[in-house]
């Protein structure tokens, strides 16, 4: 099943945010992800969070990449129906807009702000839907961010995955190369027990500057 990726853009996805807390939710709860928060999850502890993912995003310094169902495949938009029953079509920026539905992964890279690191930047988030992993979600997702990034001129990337993790392999098949292991990293639930972590980076050429 083809899926396609999309840099967030406030105008056409802020309305998934709620989505994408779901699904970020979703993969600590069921999955046992190392995230941010510990289980059990709620919405007073994602939204607050992902409002400031966001907010990095609109001022620049952060790069969000969306994997959506394509047009093809993309859940339609029921036509609005008003008091008399009578169906009508919706608007064509109302139909373009993906619905919740669509979202099938994300991930993210926040760049780097200082000076002497204007070339770096860090993946700190790749999420797929347990629906659509092994399709090449993950592949296409990291893809999509690199290629972000080195049009903005950067040209290290940094990431850590768990280790023993799917997406520790993910990344060594993807050409990052590990720096080292940090044995007691992140705690996990529901025993507590601490998990190690795998640190990686991968250096690329920029992305030719428009003259």
């Amino acid at each position: 099943m083809t899926s396609m990726t999309y840099l967030y853009s406030q105008d056409q996805h802020g309305h998934l945010v709620p989505y994408m807390a779901a699904l970020h939710a979703s993969c600590i709860s069921l999955d046992g992800m190392v995230g941010p928060f510990l289980p059990p999850l709620t919405n007073e502890k994602l939204l607050p969070w992902w409002r400031e993912r966001i907010a990095e995003a609109n001022r620049g310094t952060r790069i969000i990449v969306l994997l959506l169902a394509p047009p093809s495949e993309a859940t339609p938009t029921p036509p609005a129906t008003p008091g008399n029953g009578i169906s009508i079509t919706n608007s064509a920026a109302t139909a373009k807009k993906p619905l919740g539905t669509d979202l099938r992964g994300l991930a993210m890279l926040k760049l780097s702000e200082s000076e002497t690191g204007s070339f770096r930047g860090r993946i700190d988030t790749v999420l797929v839907d347990r629906r659509h992993r092994r399709q090449g979600g993950a592949r296409a997702l990291v893809a999509a961010l690199e290629y972000e990034a080195a049009k903005r001129g950067r040209s290290l990337l940094l990431v850590n995955a768990e280790t023993d993790s799917v997406a520790e392999t993910v990344f060594k098949k993807l050409g990052y190369v590990e720096i080292g292991k940090v044995p007691h990293f992140s705690r996990a639930l529901p025993t507590g027990k601490k998990k190690g972590e795998t640190f990686f980076y991968k250096e690329f050429l920029p992305a030719p500057q428009a003259s």
